[in-house]
């Protein structure tokens, strides 16, 4: 039986090493990677949530699609 994976175990090894980073300089990014490690779908996130992810893990939302923004295409590997 193989453990279901959460969002931050899915994230891309370059976004996670970023909010390491910044959850090691800001409560808020520590609490948002734990709701991360509480999560498994990518649409249980609020955008609020996407909007720290995005701020911690230092992506532009310029450089993001529609697919992106509802799937997480260019941050988690699924």
């Amino acid at each position: 039986m193989s453990k279901i994976k959460s969002i931050y175990d899915k994230l891309q090894p370059n976004i996670k090493t970023e909010l390491q980073k910044s959850a090691r300089l800001y409560g808020s990014a520590k609490r948002l990677k734990y709701t991360l490690m509480s999560k498994s779908s990518w649409q249980d996130l609020t955008i609020s949530q996407l909007n720290s992810l995005m701020t911690y893990s230092n992506i532009q939302g310029t450089k993001m699609s529609a697919y992106d923004f509802l799937y997480g295409d260019n941050m988690i590997n699924e």
